[in-house]
């Protein structure tokens, strides 16, 4: 059996429990103060040495830890530098992400892998909560009107993913001028993708930005042959993994972890299926020979 913090603390609580009962048996069975004072000491001397004990075993542990965790990043590092080298990469991130790290984080994964981002691209909540007038502005500009039965928003998702995939500016400035996308300052639009990573999870109920945004916006890179990987952090409060999921593309549910950054350059070099740690997930990460690169 594995050794771990919980058990060692267990132990220690188990130990305690006993030392205090024999101090309770002890109270009830002394004939004298002095046995009593006797015995409390005894009993205190061997707390100090378990302490002392526990406080070994817990730094052997640390030190333990901390030996696993430099050799699993050194190992991580080596696995995923140049993975994606000559790859092309944009990022979507399905809302306004604030002060979280992840954006960069990923960004700065892309470029160890060897990748270009080309983009980097926020959908905000003026696109998700699309108004009227935005609506008839761009329909007029851009002449995009949606068939019966499709949403404006879908109209627009599709748009801008079919000049993701292509190099095309048509669209960018205007969504951007408009309000309803930010864009990273060293974006370019002009280039062909290879890879779309769409980095999903909710702060707050809101399926309909999901299904009018998120999946047409795969579907149309899907037909547009970009290879697709929607990704979340491990505590997003609303899972889009399942919707990715329907749309048959490879996930990673636990993107801002060290497995999980793995798994997203391992997925985005060739490898399929839906990673993490949530119960969407098949397992925790690729197997390393599926994957193309290096």
């Amino acid at each position: 059996m594995a050794i771990t913090y919980r058990y060692h603390v267990g132990s220690l609580l188990a130990v305690f429990l006993a030392l205090l009962l024999g101090v309770l048996i002890g109270i009830g069975l002394t004939s004298s103060p002095e046995e009593f004072e006797q015995r409390l000491a005894e009993l205190r001397k061997e707390q100090r040495e378990l302490a002392k004990s526990h406080e070994e075993t817990t730094a052997d542990l640390r030190n333990q830890l901390q030996e696993r965790e430099t050799i699993a990043k050194e190992a991580a590092a080596w696995l995923i530098a140049d993975r994606l080298r000559g790859k092309r990469v944009a990022i979507i991130l399905n809302h306004d992400f604030g002060s979280d790290p992840l954006p960069d984080n990923l960004r700065a994964l892309m470029k160890q892998a060897g990748a270009t981002v080309t983009s980097t691209t926020t959908i905000t909540s003026r696109f998700v909560n699309l108004t009227k007038a935005a609506r008839d502005r761009l329909s007029r500009r851009l002449l995009l009107y949606p068939p019966p039965g499709t949403h404006f928003r879908s109209v627009i998702a599709q748009a801008l993913a079919r000049d993701l995939a292509r190099g095309r500016t048509r669209l960018i400035g205007e969504l951007r001028d408009t309000g309803l996308v930010r864009t990273s300052s060293d974006a370019n639009y002009s280039v062909r993708v290879d890879c779309v990573v769409l980095v999903g999870g909710l702060d707050k109920a809101n399926a309909g930005a999901v299904e009018r945004i998120d999946l047409p916006l795969i579907d149309t890179l899907l037909q547009e042959k970009v290879r697709v990987v929607g990704c979340e952090s491990t505590d997003a409060k609303i899972t889009c993994i399942p919707a990715y999921e329907s749309k048959g593309i490879p996930t990673v549910d636990n993107v801002n972890t060290l497995a999980g950054r793995l798994a997203l350059v391992l997925v985005l070099a060739g490898a399929d299926g839906n990673y993490g740690v949530k119960e969407t997930a098949d397992r925790l990460l690729p197997p390393v020979a599926s994957a193309g690169g290096r």
